[in-house]
């Protein structure tokens, strides 16, 4: 997973060191990557890698893609906010036991509240806007009315911010206008979930010539544990065997690629054959 800031993110930064509020800063910067960690790690369950993951004041900017199951693309958009509130909560019932941890961990709960509040809001690009997106069949259209409800909020929250700094002195408001606002006019096909079948170890450069391996496995070995043995300069053919090493059937590069799409990583290979109706 790679990430990188937004301009915003600094300027947020900025605000908190100038403000003396540092405590904050890391409060937010923990919460941020924690939020992204999330989303990586369910992306990863259901069978999905990362591209660059731009971070900004309320969390990463990841685009909407169209290479996703719906019903995984919800889960992976919940899994950040859901993650964010759970801390949150644990932090205020550490509260009720050790009292005396409020002010080292005030910084770290309100970031993570608001991260998790934030982000369900379905506006583009919040992880709120991808649920949405799910829940609709005309996707594209479902994006273009996000996007516009997010211009006309960024630029409402943009303007009252601006008027409430002269009277709150805190300008993360406005910033987080601007981020919505961008937001709905910028975004990045690279900032994306793409499954992992349609990675680079699946994709070939046969011009120089390829070598084949077989990799022997048990038929209950779980999907994802085959994965190790991808690699982009080899082609690899995996034989499955049953508990006394007897070969049960073979299985090529292009076929385990389709069961990964087809199935949860977790499911055991010969179970994924069977559904697949390659195995009876």
């Amino acid at each position: 997973m790679k990430i990188k800031f937004h301009p915003l993110f600094y300027l947020l930064a900025g605000y908190f060191i100038v403000t003396g509020r540092f405590e904050l800063l890391c409060g937010y910067l923990v919460g941020i990557v924690a939020h992204e960690i999330a989303h990586n790690r369910m992306a990863k369950l259901r069978g999905y890698s990362t591209g660059t993951i731009t971070l900004m004041p309320y969390g990463g900017v990841v685009d909407c893609g169209d290479d996703y199951n719906d019903a995984d693309n919800i889960l992976i958009a919940l899994a950040a906010p859901f993650f964010n509130l759970t801390v949150a909560t644990f932090i205020v019932a550490l509260w009720w036991v050790m009292p005396e941890i409020y002010n080292y961990t005030q910084g770290i709960c309100l970031a993570n509240l608001s991260l998790g509040v934030v982000n369900l809001l379905p506006l583009y690009p919040l992880d709120g806007s991808r649920v949405v997106s799910s829940l609709v069949k005309d996707k594209l259209k479902a994006i273009k009315g996000l996007k516009i409800a997010t211009l006309c909020a960024g630029g409402i929250i943009f303007v009252a911010g601006v008027a409430s700094v002269f009277f709150t002195k805190n300008i993360t408001v406005p910033i987080f206008g601007l981020f919505l606002f961008a937001g709905g006019i910028f975004t990045s096909k690279r900032q994306t979930y793409f499954h992992i079948a349609r990675s680079r170890p699946f994709v070939k450069d046969f011009s120089h010539g390829l070598n084949e391996k077989r990799v022997y496995i048990s038929q209950d070995s779980q999907l994802f544990r085959l994965l190790r043995y991808l690699n982009k300069d080899e082609i690899c053919r995996f034989v499955i065997v049953d508990g006394n090493g007897a070969s049960v059937c073979e299985l090529s590069e292009e076929k385990f690629g389709q069961l990964c799409l087809d199935n949860e990583l977790a499911v055991g290979v010969l179970d994924a054959l069977k559904k697949d109706g390659s195995r009876k």
